[in-house]
């Protein structure tokens, strides 16, 4: 989960920039043969964990390469396939969750507020997305199911986009998701058993499935010239339900933001 709260505003940014790409003729399009590759590094300022009150600047590499066919490999969407159906999208594709660490291992990695709660291992997801453009206004539908470790859980999000601005240069929208969690979800991130109260001070919570939280977020796409281009996002995140109560939770609301110089090929 480390590294998918970094993602999430770069996600919002890369849909939102899809949905202005028929009203930015000037901006980087993909060739004419449908084939594209963008490659990029960013700056993301994001919290520790989910619920953490510190927050630090992680690096966010960007690498998009998509094909013809609808194959995409993605920093953001995993490795996958994508259709477009008139207006509808509908892509599958395999990612990956960082999981979480019950310690500092570094300034990049985990959190001393979660001492004696146990890692959260890394796990191989199954991502399914749905998307739908009704008029300038992109909704999308995803859920992501763990594969290496199914005792996680699985999340579905809600998300929608639209434009505020748009001119040759600049790409201005919003962005707002909600994000709902299940049993085995809610409590790997958010409950604590007795075992884990024993070791960490923390006083035992059972986290039931619901929306854990909801996010929303201005997205900002600034082209350079035709291969050159700035990505940046800003937004916060409020958790909710039993997310919002548990005793890791330090913080409800977070902000966020990310940065990143993209170049297409």
């Amino acid at each position: 989960m480390r590294h998918a709260i970094a993602l999430t505003l770069l996600s919002l940014c890369a849909f939102s920039s899809r949905s202005f790409a028929e009203d930015a003729p000037a901006a980087p399009t993909a060739s004419a043969s449908g084939d594209s590759f963008t490659a990029g590094l960013g700056l993301a300022y994001v919290p520790e964990y989910a619920g953490s009150d510190k927050s630090r600047v992680l690096p966010l590499p960007v690498l998009e390469r998509t094909f013809s066919n609808g194959v995409f490999l993605s920093t953001q969407g995993g490795i996958g396939y994508q259709a477009k159906l008139g207006d509808f999208s509908l892509s599958a594709a395999l990612g990956y969750d960082g999981g979480r660490k019950d310690h500092k291992e570094n300034y990049f990695s985990g959190s001393d507020a979660l001492k004696g709660m146990g890692d959260i291992d890394g796990s191989a997801q199954a991502v399914l997305s749905a998307g739908y453009q009704l008029g300038k206004v992109g909704l999308s539908v995803s859920t992501k199911q763990n594969l290496g470790h199914r005792e996680y859980g699985s999340t579905y999000t809600l998300g929608v986009t639209a434009p505020l601005y748009t001119d040759a240069t600049d790409q201005i929208g919003v962005g707002a998701s909600a994000v709902y969690g299940d049993n085995k979800h809610m409590q790997t991130y958010f409950g604590v058993t007795a075992a884990q109260s024993a070791a960490s001070g923390y006083r035992t919570y059972s986290a039931k499935g619901g929306f854990e939280n909801v996010a929303a977020g201005v997205h900002w796409n600034h082209v350079l010239d035709s291969n050159w281009s700035v990505r940046s996002a800003v937004g916060v995140t409020r958790l909710t339900g039993d997310a919002a109560d548990s005793p890791l939770t330090k913080r409800k609301t977070t902000p966020m933001l990310m940065t990143a110089l993209i170049y297409r090929f």
